[in-house]
């Protein structure tokens, strides 16, 4: 009887140890995608860093002014004022565009289509 309690106790021992290498094998499969990952890391805050110095080197006024001196004929840029800021008044009203499938009748004039609301409150006399 002992004889096949120390096999079962051998066969659960060798499988313990498969699956504590198991568990090892994967962990380091997690550390190499972990490196993986954070070295995409630097590069993307590398490539960050370098678009946003191309970026300054593209904007920079004085080059923006040259630019602005060589194109004037097709650009037609002049500097802001403060005749260029309206106020609301200035902008037009949104037009009523009626929903789709509901009735609607032309205003006198014809300039607008106006849709029919149904009242349907009671009124209590």
């Amino acid at each position: 009887m002992t004889r096949y309690i120390n096999a079962l106790l051998v066969f659960l021992m060798v499988l313990s140890a498969a699956a504590v290498y198991d568990m090892k094998y994967e962990a380091e499969i997690a550390a190499e995608n972990i490196n993986k990952k954070q070295a995409e890391i630097v590069q993307a805050r590398e490539d960050i860093s370098l678009l946003k110095a191309e970026w300054a080197l593209l904007t920079r006024p004085a080059r923006m002014n040259d630019l602005l001196a060589r194109h004037q004929d097709i650009l037609n840029l002049t500097p802001m004022s403060s005749n260029h800021i309206g106020t609301l008044a200035d902008i037009p009203a949104k037009p009523v565009v009626p929903p789709v499938g509901l009735p609607t009748e032309q205003s006198a004039d014809g300039s607008a289509v106006l849709p029919q609301i149904q009242d349907n409150t009671r009124r209590v006399q």
